[in-house]
């Protein structure tokens, strides 16, 4: 025998009172009547003997002392059959990620079952067990800490929902491991639709037996180089491996409320496409994605909403010792676009004296290398910093083999029918990789460098045969240009947040939302200056700033599938103590106490016990 609740064993010392008080009790007084009569009727009809009344009074005594004792026994929670396999400590890490939305064919999410399972479970603990809770999402949060109050913890359990973001279960596990440390016989469990990768947690898999779902899983939305008041969209869509088939689906572009593109997609589980979307409309209109999917069980990564960008133009400062006309002709096609502002120079006016968004320099390099700021050098004659180079005599060269025809500075610039003149030989580091080869040497080469972005040519366009008279030489200068501005402020609106990023506010941050099935115009206010990105869609603060957040997770879209013999299996062995085991002894002193109340009652009422 074991008291779960040992504390309440002090109140035994109650006993104590019944027991003076019988022992105490007032005796009978000698009164003189006039007659005798009535009260020897009475005693006619309540003839006893003097032990039978003794015995009453003894019954009495014993019940009350009873029903008291096991009234205490039952607080004290007694127990036979604790073993030593039972939990000390139980810490439950609940998954509320993005994927958790999933609907089943009944209407319940993911997280409305692993609710379900954990309450069940809660509940046949003892009552000794320590209990401790944390929802992750992106990041791991510590609902409870090291608790026995079981109502609080299924309290804090009701109260989480899930959110748009993607899930990150090693850091949650990483923390309930040291909750565990701090007590003996710890256990872990995991409720997530997908399960742990590593040993020593209870999983309790909420995945779905059938799950079907395609989403956007990347976007990205820029100028068009060579054009006003145009732009170019990057869409990727992702079947999920876990569809049983072929799916249908049907992605509508919407541009300043009129459909802009309506495009239709078959793709096999877990097969993805990518989409070039031309654009063309005004800075600040707004662009709204939806995918619609027959028997779709997963809305969050079926919309999307983006501003078209309103950043300011790029500033680019133009250093060159002898500039190449069709050079100086491209950068001049990209100023007339309006996205670039350009500064020109010669070597002698080195450094220029605000820093630009983008360095070019020109058959020339500073001894100096200047150090943060993206670079594009075109055909330089010496070296400087991670760029060695040595010139040489012009070697035509009939064509080039791309190496990385997927590459940024690449994009829309075709790489058949280029004809070319080397006129350097480059000597690069290892992270500068080569994106044109011509013969056995890189002409066009890209990376970064000590997290400074590089573009590197070793060509003359004025030498070159035919590469002035195609668009590839101003798509691919252009490219340079943006991709090595990417982070800059300049693109800041460009950018694609994701999901549980913070974002530096100092005023309300208006929202067009995606909230999984339409949208919707929400307001949050930030705290402290910073917000939390939870929403899918486009934010704006103060009308000056505005930019676009979205889900964009492979992970979340493809959807855990639940394994057939998962479904018929019997539940994994555990350690956990039946309800009976502590629920049995407790009810049944109750019920004792109960019934001893009664009889007691009965005694004292009907049989005249005094």
């Amino acid at each position: 025998m074991r008291f779960l609740a040992p504390s309440y064993l002090h109140l035994a010392w109650l006993a104590l009172i019944p027991l003076a008080l019988w022992l105490f009790r007032r005796q009978a007084k000698r009164v003189p009547v006039s007659t005798l009569l009535f009260f020897k009727s009475l005693a006619r009809e309540h003839q006893e003997s003097a032990w039978l009344r003794r015995i009453k009074k003894w019954l009495s005594l014993l019940l009350t002392l009873l029903v008291l004792i096991f009234a205490i026994l039952a607080l004290a929670r007694p127990s036979s059959d604790v073993t030593a396999d039972s939990p000390g400590a139980v810490v439950i890490v609940v998954d509320r990620s993005a994927s958790t939305s999933a609907r089943s064919p009944q209407g319940r999410t993911r997280l409305d079952e692993a609710k379900q399972l954990v309450r069940e479970r809660v509940r046949t603990l003892p009552d000794q067990v320590v209990l401790s809770l944390i929802s992750f999402d992106s990041r791991p949060q510590v609902l409870l800490s090291r608790s026995r109050n079981r109502r609080e913890c299924l309290r804090l359990l009701d109260e989480i929902t899930p959110l748009p973001m993607e899930g990150k279960p090693q850091s949650a596990l990483h923390v309930a491991r040291r909750l565990a440390d701090l007590e003996s016989r710890s256990s872990i469990w995991l409720a997530s639709d997908a399960g742990p990768a590593e040993d020593g947690v209870d999983w309790l898999s909420t995945a779905l037996p059938e799950a079907l779902n395609c989403g956007i899983t990347a976007f990205q939305i820029r100028h068009s180089p060579l054009a006003r008041d145009r732009y170019e969209a990057f869409v990727k869509v992702t079947a999920s491996a876990g569809n049983a088939a072929k799916t249908t689906s049907t992605l509508e572009l919407t541009l300043a409320g009129r459909i802009a593109q309506l495009r239709e997609l078959e793709l096999a589980p877990g097969e993805s496409t990518a989409l070039i979307l031309p654009l063309e409309g005004l800075r600040g209109q707004l662009l709204e994605l939806r995918l619609t999917t027959a028997g779709d069980c997963f809305g969050w990564d079926d919309g999307l909403a983006a501003p078209l960008p309103k950043s300011r133009p790029l500033q680019v400062a133009y250093f060159s010792e002898k500039p190449d006309p069709f050079t100086e002709l491209a950068l001049s096609s990209l100023i007339e676009s309006g996205r670039i502002e350009i500064q020109k120079g010669a070597p002698s006016a080195w450094p220029p004296p605000a820093a630009p968004d983008v360095l070019i320099f020109e058959n020339w390099l500073p001894k100096e290398w200047p150090a943060g700021t993206p670079v594009i050098a075109l055909t330089p004659q010496q070296g400087s910093g991670p760029v060695r180079s040595r010139p040489m005599r012009g070697l035509p060269h009939d064509g080039v083999r791309s190496l990385q025809p997927d590459h940024p500075v690449l994009f829309r610039a075709s790489s058949s029918r280029i004809a070319l003149t080397q006129t350097a030989v480059l000597d690069l580091p290892a992270s500068i990789e080569p994106l044109w080869i011509a013969g056995n040497e890189p002409v066009l080469s890209s990376g970064e460098f000590d997290g400074q972005r590089l573009v590197v040519t070793a060509f003359s366009p004025a030498q070159s045969e035919q590469l002035a008279l195609l668009p590839s030489f101003p798509l691919i200068l252009g490219n340079a240009l943006y991709w090595c501005a990417e982070e800059s402020d300049a693109l800041s609106d460009l950018r694609t947040l994701h999901t549980g990023e913070m974002l530096k506010a100092d005023g309300l941050v208006q929202w067009h939302a995606w909230d999984g099935s339409q949208f919707i115009d929400v307001a949050d206010d930030p705290a402290s200056g910073h917000l939390m990105l939870n929403r899918i869609g486009t934010w704006e603060i103060g009308g000056d700033r505005a930019g676009l957040c979205a889900l964009i997770s492979e992970t979340e879209t493809n959807l855990a599938k639940r394994e057939p013999d998962a479904l018929t299996a019997p539940p994994p062995a555990s350690p956990i103590i039946t309800a009976s085991a502590f629920s049995t002894w407790p009810k049944r002193l109750i019920w004792l106490a109960l019934a001893l109340l009664l009889a007691e009652s009965f005694l004292f009422h009907r049989k005249a016990v005094y």
